[in-house]
Order: C-alpha cells, then structure tokens, then sequence
C-alpha cells in the first residue's frame, strides 16, 4: 500500500512538471501561476505546494529533470584525455547535439531557461545555474584541449582555451538557432557536420614528415596575435 503511494505521489509530481513546462514554454515563467500550473495538472494547488515550496523550486526540479544527460556528457568528456583526445571530443559533442535533436522535453527546457525565463531577481538562482553549466563545460574542453597540446596532435596556432572557448559557442549557436527555428535545418545532421569541420581546422597545418605538432621548431602565432607578438 505504501509503495503504490508513493509510485501516485511520483506520477503527480511528474504530471505538475509536464504542466509547468508546457505552460513556461507557451507564455514564459513569470507570467505563469500556480493556479494556472494546478490546472493544467489537473490536481488542487495544495497538491502543488506539497511537491514544491514555490515556483522557483518548481521551476528548479523541471529544469534539473531534463539536464540529466548532462552529466553523462560531463562524464564523457572526461574520458576524452587518451591518445586520441580530439576524435573523442568530437564524437562526445557530436553526440550530445543528436540526443539533444532526439529529447523533445530538453528542446523545450532549453527555450525556457534561454528565452522564456525573464531576468528577474526570483530567477537569479536560475542564471547561475546556467553560468554554472557554461563554465563547467569551457573548463572540460580546456583541459582536453590541453591534453592535445601536451602530446602533439593540435595545431600550436590553437590555445587551449581559445579552442575551448570558440568550441562552446559554435554549439551554444547552433543550438540557439535551432532551437527558435527548428524547421530551418535538422539539428542532428547539421549539428555533426559544423563541429567535423571545426576540428578539422584545429589540425589545419598537418605535421611534416609524420611527427606531431609538438616535435615541430617552426613557431606558430596563437589565432588571433600575429607574429610579432601582437
């Protein structure tokens, strides 16, 4: 008897979820009430405030539902320092661009946090979370970025956190730019193929004679300086 309690008091909380991402997707978080997210529901806004304490903490549970994957990606990424750290970052991002593409739910969370989510001080928690988030991943490709440097196989031309920062905003672009218009390209295919031919441009400059980046003397200005040091 109890568990089946407790399997009901899940299956509503989940129900108040769906509603409040619904509702947060079509009109933005703070012009949705409680009251409003009950009915969508179907349960009493008591039912509501037994789950979650406010909004905010409804708001926070639905955002946290969807990041899930996220640490699975986290996870993939760093065991991204092997011998091939680039293929292994590639294919992490490429990775997470078709799941993405495939998760309906984190389409949806994804427009709310970045486009329904109004800059207001109750959603200040909301956007550290997401600079949380951000620099967590920039860090995680720095690192790989710097394994790579470390054993010769990207172009010097390439600082770490250079590479790392253009990487993150190739894919906070396009997924941005998918995400308010979905019907202009299919994120899984298009997604893939911009990410293959930044990583192709971090080895642009093949190595002479097969040794890697590394073992070469000729000094290659970092992107963005030129030779001179400017």
């Amino acid at each position: 008897m109890a568990r089946r309690t407790r399997e009901c008091a899940e299956e509503t909380r989940d129900e108040i979820l769906n509603a409040a991402e619904r509702l947060f997707y079509d009109h933005g978080v703070t012009r949705t009430s409680l009251e409003e997210i009950a009915r969508a529901a179907g349960v009493t806004r008591g039912a509501v405030y037994w789950h979650f304490r406010n909004k905010i903490d409804l708001f926070e549970a639905m955002q946290e539902r969807a990041e899930r994957p996220h640490g699975e990606f986290m996870r993939r990424l760093a065991a991204c320092e092997t011998d091939a750290p680039l293929p292994a970052l590639r294919d992490a991002c490429c990775q997470a661009m078709r799941l993405l593409a495939a998760d309906e739910r984190r389409r949806r969370v994804y427009a709310i946090v970045t486009s329904r989510c109004e800059h207001v001080a109750e959603m200040a928690g909301a956007a550290a979370r997401k600079r949380q988030i951000k620099d967590q991943v920039i860090s995680r490709f720095t690192h790989v970025f710097e394994h790579a440097r470390h054993i010769g196989v990207i172009s010097p031309a390439w600082p770490p956190k250079v590479a790392a920062q253009c990487l993150f905003s190739l894919i906070l672009g396009l997924v941005t730019d998918w995400i308010e218009r979905p019907e202009d390209y299919d994120l899984s295919r298009r997604g893939p193929a911009c990410i293959g031919v930044f990583f192709r441009a971090l080895g642009a400059e093949k190595p002479r004679h097969g040794l890697p980046f590394a073992a070469r003397r000729t000094r290659v200005p970092p992107i963005g300086m030129t030779k001179d040091g400017r």
